[in-house]
């Protein structure tokens, strides 16, 4: 098959959607011509048999005329028709057939029934009204008379007929089917191949698995975006984070080689300290978030009290008139280090500072439970971009020890971020 297959197309078939429906054709052809080709030659055998059993019921259907012939004319020899002959004794008989004596009475028997000069001899005697028993041979050559010629032409239209119906309705039937099937399939391809911004579309008649194959795609595509957009903000973020006690490092070095005075250069020393000392937290956190080097202790308890959290740093950033208060409950133990839970607060307190212009902030803190509730301006469009800088640390914190991060806003004014231990 594939000698014929090369033959026709010329090339050898890929695995595309064109090729694949070609080789689909050609196969369905194939099936349409051999079915075709089966019908012919059995109803051809069929009318070959049958050809002999009409002969013989051609044959016997004589006998009666033969025997009303001889009680008239009382020859041994009598041409009864075009291709029958009767003989009413032996000696009658032509010498081929004197040599195949005896013959069985009452039935036909057939001489080289394949041969062009085959024949089939009917041997039934009868008894005349005289009571003489005459012997009556009937003789009609197999190949003499020839039946089911119209049959023979009515068998060929019908076997040519039926492969063409076969050929052109299965290569329609085929074409309209996969055309159903991968039309899709390529129209996904080509959006796949085009690389543009819109969604992923196919057509609403196509079947449900390829369209839940587009819904998949357009949710890993919104997800590349926005894991790109996340990386984005979180390299910005590790930017600012980073900058900031670099600059607080470089002024105070600066500083030191203006003023030889020992309080002046303890005091710069102390705050190249501890903008290393916050630069260095800072480079733990992003390198454990990035390594997931925390998971090896996420299942860690440590007990916080009010007296671990230092919130000096954020009082200077409040705006006129603004409270920020503390609430730890007793014997709360949690599964985040100091530095990562300070980097939380870190990024939690700022956004709120940032949007509070006045009344109050409050950080409770328990054990499945951290909560920043502030009485800003609350949720905007923006969140992703307003809040979005520290909050992607948030959420990555919280992925890693295992708890959900939500931003919600309050039912009088402000905005609540809260974190829930995932049970």
């Amino acid at each position: 098959m594939k000698w014929l297959r090369t033959l026709m197309f010329r090339k050898p078939l890929g695995n595309s959607i064109d090729d694949v429906k070609s080789r689909l054709i050609f196969v369905f052809s194939v099936i349409a011509l051999t079915s075709s080709s089966l019908v012919f030659f059995s109803f051809s055998l069929h009318l070959i048999f049958n050809e002999n059993a009409q002969i013989e019921r051609h044959l016997k259907s004589f006998e009666s005329i033969a025997k009303d012939h001889f009680s008239l004319a009382k020859d041994d020899f009598s041409q009864l028709g075009p291709y029958v002959r009767a003989y009413y004794s032996e000696a009658a008989l032509d010498d081929e057939l004197k040599d195949l004596l005896p013959y069985e009475e009452g039935s036909v028997t057939r001489f080289r029934i394949f041969s062009e000069d085959g024949f089939m001899v009917y041997y039934t005697p009868f008894i005349e009204p005289s009571g003489a028993r005459v012997p009556l041979y009937l003789v009609v050559g197999s190949r003499s008379m020839d039946f089911g010629d119209d049959s023979w032409d009515i068998l060929m239209l019908i076997s040519f007929g039926l492969m063409a119906f076969l050929i052109a309705f299965l290569r329609f039937s085929l074409r309209r089917v996969f055309d159903g099937l991968m039309s899709p399939v390529l129209e996904l391809s080509e959006q796949l191949t085009a690389n543009k911004e819109e969604d992923f579309h196919v057509s609403e008649r196509s079947i449900d698995e390829i369209k839940a194959l587009k819904h998949h795609l357009n949710t890993y595509k919104q997800m590349k975006e926005r894991l790109a957009k996340q990386e984005m903000m979180f390299a910005k973020y590790a930017s600012h984070e980073l900058k900031t006690p670099i600059a607080v490092v470089l002024g105070a070095a600066n500083l030191q080689a203006m003023k030889d005075d020992p309080d002046f250069q303890s005091k710069q020393r102390e705050r190249i300290l501890i903008a290393a000392n916050n630069m260095q937290t800072t480079v733990e956190v992003l390198l454990s978030i990035v390594k997931q080097e925390n998971v090896r202790d996420a299942h860690q308890l440590r007990p916080i009290s009010s007296q671990d959290i230092s919130l000096d740093k954020y009082y200077k950033k409040l705006n006129t008139g603004v409270q920020l208060l503390l609430s730890v409950e007793l014997d709360t133990q949690i599964n985040m280090s100091p530095a990562v839970l300070d980097m939380v607060l870190k990024n939690l307190l700022n956004n709120a500072i940032r949007f509070t212009e006045k009344g109050k902030i409050e950080v409770v803190i328990t054990s499945n439970n951290i909560k920043v509730i502030d009485s800003g301006c609350g949720l905007n469009e923006e969140v992703d971009t307003e809040h979005g800088l520290g909050l992607l640390i948030v959420k990555r914190l919280c992925d890693s020890y295992g708890w959900t991060f939500s931003l919600t806003e309050n039912p009088s004014e402000g905005c609540c971020a809260e974190l829930n231990l995932s049970t």
